[in-house]
């Protein structure tokens, strides 16, 4: 192992459309941002996200939201600014990863900047804000993932993980706070401009189930369906045929949860069983496919769901490896991540149908490892579970458990 006695210090810059934009870096601007890296972050509370839940939204509100939005964004930004500081040099030059680096610094810039929001105009200035750096930071960790994958014989494995892992739950915590703002910002608005609803009368009405950006009766079953069905369409537009799936046990149960979370586990999870399915049919030359089942359960405060196929399941060797980032079955195969055109990997599958297979809230991530690891970060934040069931030669079970935000 090369040892590398400096740590990144990098120069912050901009990016736009790809080209670099110095922004100039004085005492001062990193004295402010370890100023706010060494306050303490508040952990997201079910409570906060709720707390608006059975009011019709008023002023009040939208700017006891934006103080808290105010107060905890640039800390867990200016962490994790801090955190790339100390990265090994050669790492943290890496210009995907001095990439990322750029967009954190960024967006702690602008919006630490801000005063203290005491007026509407003033909260509004500042959603929209937060609204175009939390969608700067979209692909976050496609980057990363590329970046760590060429620099990973730079950091030992435990470093590697470790970092990864807390870019990623704060990378969760950072939007779950911003985008429940930013819905909230824009509910209080549409009321306003509607006729005001009465306490009595709201919970009559149909945006009673979204509390910003969480659905308090949200319907797995049926975000289960959409999602095996555009994942089945990825299936049959580039392999030309896909497994069959039903999904079966307590259907018309709800939870309240962010949807855009419950997509993002549930689309990593179907597109393994049926990429698997489909490859073993290749494979051993079997007649059909068997169907992917997926089977929900309601417990005290929690939905499970499980999804089975009959995809071969995973070696004994490769177990240990599946929640380790930067691993993944393509490169089992011998199939680089930079490879491109129409190269094969496993079962002569493409980059380009790796690429769309891997397509997840977020960006694509095509072979690069991070799908199981990613999925099991955001099942656990609110105290959910992810776990994975082989049978080597027949299939697997996966298991996820999913805390309701308001149990």
């Amino acid at each position: 192992m090369l040892k590398l006695a400096s740590a990144f210090r990098p120069t912050h810059s901009a990016w736009n459309n790809g080209n670099r934009r110095h922004i100039s870096k004085s005492h001062y601007d990193e004295t402010v941002v370890y100023k706010y890296a060494s306050q303490k972050i508040r952990p997201v509370s079910l409570g906060q996200l709720l707390k608006y839940r059975r009011l019709p939204l008023s002023a009040e509100n939208i700017l006891d939201s934006v103080s808290y939005s105010q107060a905890e964004l640039p800390v867990r930004l200016a962490k994790r600014v801090i955190s790339f500081h100390r990265l090994p040099f050669i790492v943290g030059t890496n210009p995907h990863i001095a990439r990322v680096y750029s967009q954190y610094y960024e967006a702690f810039d602008r919006l630490h900047a801000f005063p203290s929001i005491t007026e509407l105009d003033a909260e509004w200035g500042f959603t929209r804000a937060l609204e175009r750096q939390t969608q700067l930071l979209v692909d976050v960790i496609p980057a990363i993932s590329q970046g760590f994958l060429e620099c990973k014989q730079y950091m030992p494995s435990e470093e590697r993980t470790s970092f990864i892992n807390e870019l990623i739950r704060s990378r969760i915590g950072l939007r779950v706070i911003g985008e429940q703002h930013v819905a909230l910002s824009y509910q209080f608005r549409n009321e306003q401009r509607a006729a005001r609803p009465t306490p009595a009368s709201r919970g009559d009405s149909v945006d009673d189930v979204w509390v910003g950006a969480i659905h308090t009766r949200l319907l797995p079953a049926r975000m289960l369906e959409q999602c095996a069905q555009m994942v089945q369409n990825m299936c049959e537009m580039h392999y030309t045929t896909s497994p069959g799936y039903y999904i079966d046990g307590d259907v018309d149960e709800t939870i309240s949860y962010i949807p855009s979370h419950f997509e993002y586990i549930t689309c990593e999870l179907l597109k393994n069983a049926f990429r698997a399915t489909v490859e073993l049919s290749n494979r051993s030359n079997r007649s059909a496919h068997p169907p992917i089942q997926i089977t929900i359960t309601k417990g005290e405060g929690y939905v499970g769901v499980r999804i089975r196929d009959q995809g071969g399941g995973i070696s004994k060797s490769n177990m240990r490896n599946v929640f380790e980032y930067s691993w993944s079955s393509m490169q089992e195969s011998g199939e680089s991540a930079d490879d491109s055109g129409s190269g094969s990997s496993m079962a002569g599958m493409s980059m380009q149908t790796n690429l769309a297979l891997q397509q997840g809230i977020g960006g694509p991530i095509a072979g690069l490892g991070f799908g199981l690891p990613m999925a099991r970060l955001y099942a656990e934040y609110f105290g959910g579970s992810l776990d994975i069931v082989s049978m080597e030669g027949y299939g697997c079970d996966v298991f996820l458990k999913l805390r309701s935000i308001e149990g």
